[in-house]
């Protein structure tokens, strides 16, 4: 594999296994302590935001995936108070490292500079500065607020996204950097001015939008191991256009190696720093021994042709499908084996009974749901279950594999969350 001779020549379970690797989800650290935490944030570079909670918050899920069992409290706190992580838009609302922040900064502050959405009209009227110039006085007088303090003059919503004022005035003046994320409580924000959170982002950005846009490729196909150049652009939501563009310079400067990847049309991308890693995959090294449910906002799975293309399955998310239409069920969860995507499962918090209901249950055609599938998601079920402080799994759904009897067997004894 000498990358002097023309592009390298992967084979696609090469790739995949190293995308399992760079995601951290070939292997668990030793306990799921603050440290484990924010490495493994780190190893990502982002972590997604939702606010859907038919089991516990997406952010909540992706970091069990990883570390195993943890104390939710411990993620909070890398926020607030530690500040080790900051909220902002990168592939959407995210986590961020905190020491990333002066890479987003220039397009943080260039949003100052482009011409005012339509939406802030609206919603704030003829002369939205006035009401922005109130809502930062307020805020820099009182500290951290959420918009709940504020009261809606408006007689009616027309739906959860028709924001009331100070929220839309809150959001933009986020959106653009004059505040920041001080904490959250019951997932609600509390903003503050960005100069209090973060002294530094005070400071003019050092950087360009265009180097912002070079750093984001790069390490889009950092975290993804192996990435074409719409898959890099996915990564931290870039347009196609500077991120070929980006591409084209970084494979020039040797930042970048092109290579071809089996089965693939598209020419990928690869970092020179993996090349080792690379080759002790080939040699048999790395083989995943995880197997656990992923939240629909895994950061493995954001790019849905992605996940198609490297793992042979078709996953969408039916949160806003209609019951009737739906294939698979609401909060659908693939399972990962061994760094293999092998079925799906949809969940349910019970929290009144305190039981996680599986409300249905699927393998992939040809499947064969060996001992050690059947032990690996017995033991990831019952680490959910724990997880949300549930007592008992139940299984009250589709189940064509008639795996329900045989995970019961091997389900453990459902204990705390961190134990």
């Amino acid at each position: 594999m000498d990358p002097k001779a023309g592009n390298l020549k992967l084979s696609l379970e090469t790739v995949r296994l190293l995308a399992v690797y760079k995601q951290g989800l070939h292997r668990r650290p030793p306990r799921g302590s603050r440290q484990a935490l924010l490495d493994a944030i780190r190893r990502i570079g982002l972590l997604q935001l939702d606010t859907v909670h038919v089991v516990a918050r997406s952010h909540y899920l992706v970091m069990l995936s990883r570390v195993g069992p943890y104390d939710p409290a411990d993620l909070d706190a890398l926020l607030y108070p530690e500040r080790k992580l900051f909220e902002g838009w990168a592939h959407v609302a995210c986590l961020i490292p905190i020491e990333q922040y002066p890479r987003l900064a220039p397009v943080i502050h260039a949003r100052r500079q482009q011409d005012r959405p339509d939406w802030l009209y609206r919603r704030l009227g003829e002369n939205p500065q006035a009401t922005l110039d109130a809502l930062l006085a307020e805020v820099r007088e009182r500290g951290p607020v959420a918009s709940r303090e504020f009261e809606d003059p408006r007689q009616e919503r027309k739906g959860w996204w028709d924001w009331k004022p100070a929220k839309d005035a809150l959001e933009y003046l986020f959106d653009v950097g004059h505040l920041m994320i001080d904490r959250r409580e019951n997932f609600q924000r509390f903003y503050d001015l960005a100069e209090r959170v973060l002294p530094e982002s005070a400071a003019p950005p050092t950087g360009t939008v265009e180097e912002y846009q070079r750093w984001a490729v790069e390490r889009g196909v950092w975290h993804l191991g192996v990435a074409t150049a719409p898959q890099a652009a996915d990564y931290y939501r870039l347009k196609i256009t500077p991120t070929r563009r980006a591409v084209s310079a970084l494979v020039q400067e040797g930042a970048l190696l092109p290579v071809e990847v089996e089965g693939w049309k598209e020419p990928a991308y690869l970092c020179p720093a993996d090349l080792p890693l690379v080759r002790e995959i080939e040699a048999g090294e790395h083989r995943p021994e995880v197997t656990t449910l992923l939240s629909p906002f895994d950061n493995l799975i954001w790019d849905r042709a992605r996940v198609e293309d490297l793992f042979g399955f078709e996953y969408r998310i039916e949160i806003y499908t209609p019951a009737s239409q739906r294939r698979y069920g609401y909060y659908v969860m693939p399972i990962l084996h061994r760094g293999r995507l092998v079925g799906r499962l949809d969940p349910k918090a019970d929290r009144q009974s305190n039981r996680l209901i599986v409300r249905g249950l699927y393998l992939e055609p040809g499947e064969n749901p060996g001992d050690h599938l059947v032990e690996g998601l017995a033991g990831a079920l019952g680490e959910f279950a724990a997880f949300h402080g549930s007592r008992e799994v139940a299984f009250q759904g589709p189940d064509e594999a008639g795996l329900a009897p045989r995970l019961r067997e091997h389900l453990p004894r459902i204990a705390s969350p961190t134990s």
